[in-house]
């Protein structure tokens, strides 16, 4: 049931709802065809993370409004004309990039000078220069603890209070059914004579007492660390000339074990995008792909990350397309993007590419740092790559570091090394020799270097990391433990 107002510019409406059906108050405001939700609320939640509005709906009740972050589409506007009252405490975020948070900083502190201003992002190496620019009050990681918010909120709340900007009352949850004289004069509705406003109101159940909060949980092993100012970012793009090379396994393992001297600063991306098959050589299941990596919400770091998988060596993974049809939605120009953003946040990133120099292999080259080229003992194989020698060398694409790695060598293949250097007219880095443990850790789905250490083709490509990585020598101990914890029971 609900107490209806109604004035010369059309009606105005209560609801009434038990607090667990609706956690905001929300008044909408009819003037003919048109609608207008107006929220009243102490505190104000713009974001696009429905799981961090949910949770703080159950921290603060019907004490906070929310406005969904997407109507940033319109600008910053449209969020702030569905606010009326006056909020005391606005939170903006998750999932909201610099741009739109200053636009949302500016409209709203222009309405509302006193309003205290919370950004709720991760802690990364550009919050820095987002707090010297914008006009913060505090800034709150999305992972933080309940307890930890609450603190936080009743401490700028003090604050407000104390300089005069808000009084305690403000922060009380709101009574049932109260509409002030102020937010129908925003609406500029006057109540027609003819009207009983005096009628009783229903009273609002007493709201439940908030449960105390539980203690704030361990951070998982796989946070993402910040990654320092200064700190060097190295992208290594993993080529072959045709497929079935072996390429996937040295991207894997080269990835393994840069994660042993970087946990979880190291990307793996999957960019053979008609088949690429990582995730099915690590027995993982990706809820995202590519294709949501390269979208434009991913542009913001926080939404990115959500798209990576994790795995549990210390490294994360942008699986491939799941389709060869999706796999052709991903421009080259967005492959490249991608590749930037993650170098901006981990110390390492690995892109496996798509065999040859198609489009994407080429511009994936024009963004990193170095280049691990793969083939095998056969001469069509080794021709190919002297092919693609000459032609990356002709486009000023060859990376300042380059790596030449025959893989899966044999000493019966009727060619030597010096037959292999004389087709390929450039000098061998590493030789990978043939051997059953790289299938067998493929099929069980463990990286081969922290499955079987011993093994002559995983002693090979750890040569591989320690040149990238000097200090990526490995831990025994911890690598047979990890061993004998993926073998089946």
């Amino acid at each position: 049931m609900g107490v209806v107002h109604r004035g010369r510019g059309g009606e105005l409406r209560a609801d009434v709802a038990h607090p667990r059906e609706r956690q905001d108050r929300q008044y909408r405001y009819r003037a003919g065809d048109r609608e207008q939700r107006v929220l009243v609320s102490a505190y104000l939640l713009v974001s696009r993370s429905a799981e961090y509005e949910t949770r703080l709906q159950s921290l603060l009740g019907e004490r906070l409004a929310v406005i969904p972050g997407e109507f940033l589409t319109f600008g910053p506007d449209s969020v702030v004309s569905r606010v009326a009252g006056s909020p005391r405490i606005a939170l903006l975020g998750p999932v909201l990039n610099y741009e739109e948070t200053r636009g949302l900083v500016e409209a709203l502190t222009a309405k509302h000078p006193d309003l205290g201003l919370i950004v709720v992002r991760e802690q990364r190496s550009d919050l820095e220069d987002w707090v010297d620019e914008l006009a913060l009050h505090a800034v709150l990681s999305p992972d933080a603890g309940d307890d930890t918010t609450i603190r936080l909120l009743d401490r700028l709340a003090e604050w407000l209070v104390e300089n005069g900007r808000a009084i305690a009352s403000d922060f009380d949850a709101p009574a049932a059914l109260e509409i002030d004289e102020e937010i129908l004069g925003v609406l500029d509705v006057g109540l027609e004579s003819g009207v009983d406003s005096s009628a009783p109101v229903p009273e609002e159940p007493e709201p439940e007492p908030r449960p105390e909060p539980e203690p704030e949980p361990e951070a998982p092993a796989w946070e993402f660390p910040p990654l320092d100012a200064g700190t060097p970012t190295e992208a290594i793009a993993v080529v072959a000339p045709k497929g079935g090379q072996g390429k996937t396994t040295i991207a894997i393992n080269l990835a393994t074990g840069l994660a042993e001297v970087a946990p979880n600063s190291v990307v793996l991306v999957d960019a053979d995008l008609q088949f690429g098959d990582i995730t099915a050589a690590l027995a993982l299941s990706p809820a995202r792909t590519i294709v949501d990596a390269v979208a434009d919400a991913a542009a913001d770091e926080l939404v990115l990350k959500t798209t990576l998988t994790h795995h549990e060596d210390g490294f994360f993974v942008v699986a491939s397309a799941p389709s060869p049809e999706l796999g052709d939605q991903v421009s080259p120009r967005a492959l490249a993007q991608l590749i930037d953003r993650l170098r901006s946040a981990f110390r390492y990133v690995i892109i496996d590419t798509t065999p040859g120099l198609g489009e994407h292999t080429l511009i994936t080259l024009e963004h990193v740092t170095d280049a691990v080229f793969v083939t095998v003992m056969g001469v069509p194989s080794l021709r190919a790559m002297r092919t693609e020698f000459e032609l990356l060398t002709r486009l000023a694409l060859m990376p300042g570091n380059r790596h030449i790695v025959v893989n899966q060598t044999d000493k019966n293949s009727g060619l030597t090394t010096k037959d292999v250097e004389s087709i390929l007219g450039a000098p061998v880095d590493f030789e990978v020799p043939k051997s059953s443990a790289v299938l067998l850790a493929s099929n069980r789905g463990v990286p081969l270097i922290h499955d079987d250490v011993r093994d002559p083709a995983a002693k090979a490509i750890r040569s591989i990391v320690l040149r990238i990585a000097p200090e990526a020598f490995p831990k025994r101990s911890r690598i047979q433990r990890r061993r004998r914890s993926n073998e089946p029971e």
